[in-house]
């Protein structure tokens, strides 16, 4: 990633909601590996915002009162940047949760989801990881089910499977690994392992392609 200041990532913020606006505000601002550019509350600030500070991570609700976050989004295609971009919304609906990840969302967490804890999600999103909430992993899974299994090219172990099980579920890599109590090095060499297996490059892929060979069902 780019545009780090002083070995931080930087971030911009866009949130109608002045309270939690001001909450997301105060946890990256304590957090030591952030730095916050820029926070604002519609959509037409938040493309300036992109556009001016391209940032190393987009955090963006979706519902804002001038247009869709979805839109800035799509800018960072549009301008080719190094940039991640999180979603924060109350939205849950199949329609709108898929054209999010679509236009390039890498995570997506709903507000009342309070087991995700923000900061940490943004650094896994970051490093590779696809932080989602467990109502939008299970929306995920029936959209992509199959009913048919399919043969996958090189089997996943048990311990793979089970990983795989605890990712769809929402649970972070350092969770998994004190779930198995095994360590984080540990999970993640396993993660990047069904990655190659799977031929897919993130866990939202993954768990979709999972569910399709049958790996994964609900």
């Amino acid at each position: 990633m780019c545009n780090k200041t002083e070995s931080k990532y930087t971030v911009i913020l866009v949130e109608d909601d002045a309270d939690v606006r001001k909450r997301l505000e105060t946890l990256i601002q304590n957090h030591k590996q952030l730095s916050l550019l820029d926070s604002s509350g519609t959509m037409k600030a938040g493309l300036a915002a992109l556009e001016q500070y391209k940032p190393d991570i987009l955090v963006t609700d979706l519902g804002l009162p001038d247009g869709s976050g979805i839109e800035i989004i799509k800018l960072i295609q549009r301008l080719h940047l190094d940039c991640e971009a999180m979603v924060i919304s109350g939205f849950q609906d199949e329609h709108t949760v898929f054209q999010a990840l679509e236009a390039g969302a890498k995570s997506y967490i709903l507000k009342q989801d309070n087991s995700h804890n923000i900061t940490d999600a943004v650094l896994s999103m970051v490093n590779g990881g696809a932080p989602i909430s467990p109502v939008i992993a299970r929306l995920m899974l029936q959209k992509f089910q199959l009913p048919e299994a399919k043969i996958l090219p090189e089997a996943l172990t048990d311990r793979q499977i089970k990983i795989l099980k605890y990712v769809s579920q929402g649970f972070s890599s350092r969770e998994i690994s004190e779930k198995l109590n095994i360590s984080y090095y540990t999970v993640t060499t396993h993660i990047k392992n069904i990655y190659n297996k799977l031929q897919v490059n993130s866990r939202t892929e993954a768990l979709c392609e999972a569910v399709k060979l049958g790996v994964l069902s609900l």
